[in-house]
């Protein structure tokens, strides 16, 4: 199953550019189907805790924080990055997705709303 932060519970919202206080996450099931679920985690640890719960293995996102990407990756859950700008679900599905890792993470994390890198 694939997550993601996500702005609203609307259909085809686009991605969130939080991860850990994103107020909803989308989960794509192997058919394709899309659920949106309110966040009901406070923080990076605790969303990745509730995805590893709900059998997720995969996480599009468009910026993480160093740890909850280490959590992720402990948890074996892969993770990848869409693009930057306005990223609908339907559009973060059919993107070249670059993948996550420890190799590349610094160009994701975000600071108090400020990208770093």
């Amino acid at each position: 199953m694939v997550a993601m932060p996500v702005k609203t519970n609307k259909e085809d919202t686009a991605i969130s550019p939080l991860f850990g206080h994103a107020k909803y996450f989308a989960f794509i099931d192997e058919n394709g189907n899309v659920t949106i679920e309110k966040n009901p985690a406070n923080g990076g640890g605790q969303v990745v805790a509730w995805l590893a719960q709900k059998g997720v293995d995969r996480v599009i996102t468009q910026h993480i924080g160093r740890k909850p990407y280490l959590l992720l990756e402990k948890a074996g859950i892969a993770c990848f990055y869409p693009g930057d700008g306005r990223i609908s679900i339907k559009e973060a599905l059919a993107a070249n997705l670059e993948p996550i890792n420890q190799a590349n993470i610094d160009k994701f994390v975000r600071h108090k709303g400020r990208k770093h890198g």
